[in-house]
């Protein structure tokens, strides 16, 4: 016959083995949700990550591409991009004009190809140029054909949207066609010409301008707002193409 001192010991062993185990799987539980959300957080931001520097990627071929239009006389190219999560659109119209005295001038408005990833972030080309751009700040990551010495050069790559943008929420293979349909030589003789840039960019146009090639500029750095202006030393030549870029 049990005591009841036994039966009360056994009823204290059970319910402190159901104590322990409700502990230990409520333990296991919310570290597995803790590990998780966190976990899946990573494998997001890597994705994206690497989703933003593959279209990085495509976006210096679609340069080197649209070089052959500007400088080895290529009719028309066509670059490959896979999209995923994103958009590519034409951005806000950037502005070059090259002034010289006598009301002489070369105006032109490019419209910028832009790959915007779902947070926000974007590679821009522009004119030869591709920039990473966060928020309002923008980084110059491969340079534009300009050239200062005893002929400067100012190269127009003088992109027109042929197409609407194009997102999407998935994954697609998106083309990129560019073709050139006109062209066009300008000389400046005066050695006393004026290269002005507005643009969403033109800190970074700013820098590239007075840290690689040494031109004297005033811009944002000097109050200006979107704007770069440079002076350029003797003979200048503009040398324009006018590029379609249809995507689909």
């Amino acid at each position: 016959m049990r005591s009841a001192s036994t039966d009360r010991l056994a009823d204290g062993r059970g319910a402190s083995e159901t104590l322990g185990f409700v502990l230990v799987f409520g333990l296991v539980v919310s570290t597995v949700a803790v590990t998780y959300a966190g976990g899946f957080d990573a494998l997001t931001g890597a994705r994206d990550a690497q989703q933003f520097e593959n279209t990085e990627r495509a976006f210096d071929v679609l340069d080197s591409n649209v070089d052959d239009l500007a400088v080895r006389g290529a009719p028309s190219r066509t670059t490959e991009i896979q999209l995923s999560d994103g958009a590519i659109e034409f951005g806000d119209p950037v502005t070059f004009n090259v002034s010289a005295g006598g009301g002489d001038d070369y105006e032109t408005t490019v419209r910028p190809v832009v790959y915007r990833a779902d947070d926000g972030d974007r590679i821009v080309y522009a004119n030869g140029a591709l920039f990473r751009q966060y928020g309002d700040r923008a980084v110059m990551f491969d340079e534009p054909r300009f050239a200062v010495g005893d002929r400067s050069l100012v190269p127009y790559v003088i992109t027109r949207a042929g197409s609407d943008g194009v997102s999407t929420d998935d994954s697609r293979r998106l083309l990129v066609r560019t073709t050139a349909t006109d062209r066009e030589v300008r000389t400046f003789p005066d050695g006393a010409a004026n290269l002005t840039v507005e643009s969403p960019r033109a800190a970074a146009w700013e820098r590239y301008f007075e840290d690689d090639l040494g031109v004297a500029c005033d811009g944002p750095e000097d109050g200006r707002v979107g704007e770069v202006e440079c002076s350029l030393p003797n003979e200048v030549y503009v040398q324009a193409v006018v590029v379609r870029v249809d995507l689909g």
